[in-house]
């Protein structure tokens, strides 16, 4: 997923020090390549001091991916803990969605293991959720994390912007627009004529969530633009 970021400083307006958000767009592009097909979805954005943007490098507390689970001796827990302690049976089972959203196969000191885990929410600090829409005119949310199990784990779309301040200690109040885009050779496949809707949220470097936002009912037809 890509995203470009449009910001600008007024004279100091006073904004709350929790940033808002409103909807402005969505668009979906469709090229010839449907690796890069994309859907984009712009908000126009306001915070009273500007702590907004997460940088790519920022892996440590309070911004990293995952909290993995950790015995006084220093080893995790994993799945065979669960199979052979029962302090630990309660963990959830190697099955859909918790295969995708729970556990991690990964080799550590040349080992292959499969560890217990839970995903920080606060590694993202903008994030979309997807819904499609019923026979029956209500919405479900479609969890990109729980559709599908181990070994086709999808992540969802939710992601970081970069600091938009030069100088973050300078608290300067920001406003501007986000331009965020989501990136999946799966959305025709997925959603071909199906009617969705996006909520979003943001959120600042304080771990203040914004409000949260709708998009108008579309179909990606309904919004698509030229490659």
């Amino acid at each position: 997923m890509g995203l470009l970021l449009i910001s600008s400083c007024a004279d100091p307006p006073q904004y709350s020090l929790i940033p808002s958000i409103e909807f402005d767009n969505v668009i979906f592009k469709d090229v010839a390549d449907p690796a890069v097909d994309s859907l984009i979805v712009t908000v126009k954005f306001k915070d009273g001091d500007g702590h907004l943007g997460i940088d790519a490098t920022e892996t440590g507390d309070p911004f990293n991916d995952k909290f993995y689970y950790i015995f006084p001796n220093g080893t995790f827990i994993t799945y065979k803990t669960k199979r052979t302690d029962s302090h630990y049976d309660t963990l959830p089972a190697f099955v859909k969605p918790y295969n995708c959203t729970n556990w991690e196969v990964r080799t550590v000191n040349s080992k292959i293991d499969t560890f217990y885990y839970k995903a920080n929410p606060h590694a993202h600090n903008i994030k979309v959720q997807y819904f499609v829409k019923n026979f029956d005119g209500s919405f479900t949310e479609f969890k990109w994390t729980e559709q599908f199990g181990y070994p086709f784990c999808a992540t969802s779309f939710d992601g970081r912007f970069p600091i938009l301040s030069k100088n973050l200690s300078q608290k300067i109040p920001l406003e501007g627009t986000i331009r965020y885009g989501m990136v999946s050779s799966g959305f025709l496949a997925l959603f071909s004529i199906k009617t969705l809707k996006l909520k979003i949220t943001i959120e600042d470097r304080a771990l203040n969530q914004s409000n949260t936002v709708e998009s108008p009912e579309f179909t990606l037809q309904s919004i698509k633009r030229g490659g």
